[in-house]
């Protein structure tokens, strides 16, 4: 899978998210009047929304690297990010309404039209990023954190912004909201991936096997390569790999190529790369062919 195109996964992801979301999101406003009070609906919508589009965004890694060990993980810290972020959102909307509403109002410029779309809006942004942090914190990952905040809020606050106005513009509400939440995940997940790729400072490129042409970003500190599932790079199928062959290591000067152990060599243009996991290893430059068991990978590193 290219870069490119793991950015059109994470969208279509996003996209079934609001899908599967859409009717659960129309059950609640149907027994809307059942509800003690609006506080209650209100928790009661937000935990419905944001399970479906965190659970969806959750198995995102597990369904792009085709990884069973992480689907579920990743599911399950997807729904519980999911639901606390659609309880955040929901309540933060509210709140910044009452101020923005206030102030836009007493100016006079139109309320439904500005001040409640924004607030709305600003409020799904903080949705996004609980959306986007559940894989940093799935994988421990300080730098992907980094990147589900950044997509997440730029997304959640575009999609929240369509998602709101197509509410106002559509008289068919039902439509309105099918359709503004399928904007609200795609943006969600197209942000994300974008953000993901772009801040990523190298890739690697795997130029063999079954797998060949995959490309991978680099976006932890820490990337595990080998044949278990929980690798970060996991590679099923090729021979002379270990559960966990090698690591590349981020610091501040470039990234290094160490082994997990002495006995798992890898090499860097046919060289053996003789580092450990106690050592910094071989540091890699940009067109560097990796080999680990009969896996090779061109490093590509942006400048």
């Amino acid at each position: 899978m290219t870069l490119a195109m793991r950015i059109i996964v994470y969208s279509l992801i996003g996209i079934a998210a609001g899908i599967l979301s859409w009717p659960f999101t129309e059950l609640m406003i149907f027994i809307k009047p059942y509800f003690p009070n609006l506080l209650l609906y209100s928790i009661s919508t937000g935990i419905v929304i944001g399970l479906f589009m965190g659970g969806c965004f959750g198995m995102s890694e597990g369904i792009i690297s085709i990884s069973r060990k992480k689907l579920i993980p990743g599911l399950l810290m997807g729904l519980c990010f999911g639901a606390i972020g659609g309880i955040i959102g929901l309540f933060s909307g509210q709140a910044i309404l009452q101020f923005l509403g206030t102030l836009i109002f007493n100016s006079n410029i139109g309320f439904k039209t500005i001040a409640f779309p924004l607030s709305k809006a600003l409020g799904w942004a903080l949705f996004g990023i609980c959306i986007g942090l559940s894989e940093g914190i799935r994988s421990r990952s300080l730098l992907k954190a980094r990147n589900g905040i950044i997509g997440g809020f730029i997304g959640g606050i575009i999609g929240g912004l369509a998602f709101e106005y197509l509410r106002l513009l559509l008289s068919l509400h039902f439509v309105a909201r099918l359709a503004g939440l399928i904007l609200l995940g795609l943006f969600v997940g197209f942000f994300y991936g974008l953000i993901e790729i772009n801040l990523s400072k190298a890739s690697l490129n795997l130029l063999s096997g079954d797998l060949k042409g995959r490309e991978y970003p680099l976006t932890q500190r820490l990337t595990t390569i080998g044949s278990s599932p929980v690798t970060a790079i996991n590679l099923p199928g090729y021979n002379n790999i270990d559960d966990i062959h090698a690591e590349i290591t981020q610091a501040k000067d470039g990234f290094y190529l160490t082994n997990s152990g002495p006995k798992n060599l890898t090499y860097v243009n046919d060289d053996p790369n003789k580092g450990t996991g106690k050592e910094k290893g071989k540091k890699l430059e940009d067109g560097d062919i990796i080999r680990i068991g009969n896996a090779q990978f061109e490093f590509k590193e942006k400048k």
